[in-house]
């Protein structure tokens, strides 16, 4: 009975208050429009995640690695390997008189024909020059900065003749010289092509191959060469390591760049060979060694990084849901 009374009394004030059953209805409209655009939004933000994933996935596969380029201070450097070419393709035409190794403590070491560092086989380069002694130290010695407490290389110097210097200059505009060029003990393309991995190497290469009379041994001269070493650090396509964001197992190119300067043979020089027909020297002309590093911009360690910052927000919105 008690309870009808209730009923009863529920119905007249809903027949006397029209304007708070109106308000009800406003507010349950309202709550599920509201639920309505949390739940789209929160699908919004579901299929732009999805996007954000598939384009990190493609700018990993397709990332194209910047490059920085600093500089390292060393107290030594490896000497270069040297080929010695004629510009004809007979190697009896050149034979390497003496070398002399001038020490940073001003003390000398003469080697007659260098033979301690030419190798004996005559080595063609095809068509680049078709004979040519190589000079190669194979790390035993190295050029080392005054400035340091070690004793090293100062300067290389080399005497060498010419016996059919007439024979020489018949196909040549120029006097009779020799082609010299420098390459690392490191990385040699010329010698050895299997070390032509990446597009770095192939650059280098073709480098070199456009470089060989700039460097020139000419008949009564004296040329100074100095020169200076680059190194490459590239990323190999396929690295896992550069791709999940560890450091890359980077593929290191050598470059060696030479500055050259010639002095004609004074009238009557002393101290040298008999039969010099030109001498050349190799020193180091700097100590600061450049170097080109590359880098990824787009990792799975990057993706995985801001991909998680991403997740929050869709678990908070969730969460609010």
């Amino acid at each position: 009975m008690e309870e009808r009374k209730k009923t009863q009394s529920h119905r007249l004030f809903n027949i006397l208050s029209p304007y708070e059953r109106r308000r009800e209805d406003e507010n349950i409209l309202h709550h599920t429009l509201f639920y309505g655009l949390k739940c789209f939004t929160f699908g919004a933000l579901v299929v732009l995640f999805l996007l954000y994933l598939a384009f990190m996935i493609y700018k990993i596969i397709t990332d194209i690695p910047i490059r920085s380029t600093g500089y390292d201070i060393v107290d030594e450097m490896n000497v270069p390997d040297i080929a010695i070419c004629l510009t004809s393709s007979n190697s009896d035409n050149i034979r390497i008189l003496r070398c002399d190794l001038k020490w940073t403590n001003q003390t000398v070491t003469r080697k007659d024909n260098c033979t301690d560092y030419i190798i004996p086989e005559v080595v063609s380069l095809g068509a680049h020059r078709g004979s040519c002694k190589i000079f190669k130290a194979n790390k035993t010695i190295k050029y080392t900065n005054s400035n340091s407490s070690l004793n090293g290389l100062g300067q290389i110097g080399f005497y060498f003749n010419i016996p059919n210097i007439s024979a020489e200059e018949t196909n040549n505009i120029g006097i009779a010289s020799l082609s010299i060029q420098l390459t690392s003990p490191d990385f040699d393309p010329l010698l050895y092509s299997e070390q032509v991995i990446s597009y770095m190497d192939k650059a280098i290469l073709s480098n070199l191959q456009l470089q060989w009379n700039f460097v020139a041994g000419m008949v009564n001269y004296a040329a100074v060469v100095k020169f200076r070493t680059i190194a490459y650090k590239t990323i190999l396509p396929g690295d896992v390591h550069a791709i999940i964001g560890l450091t890359p197992n980077y593929h290191t190119t050598y470059f060696i760049e030479s500055d050259i300067h010639y002095f004609p043979f004074n009238s009557k020089p002393e101290g040298l060979p008999n039969g010099t027909s030109g001498y050349f020297s190799v020193a180091a002309g700097t100590f600061i060694q450049e170097q080109t590093i590359e880098h990824r911009l787009f990792t799975v360690f990057s993706a995985l990084a801001s991909a998680g910052a991403i997740s929050g927000v869709l678990l908070d919105t969730r969460k609010r849901i």
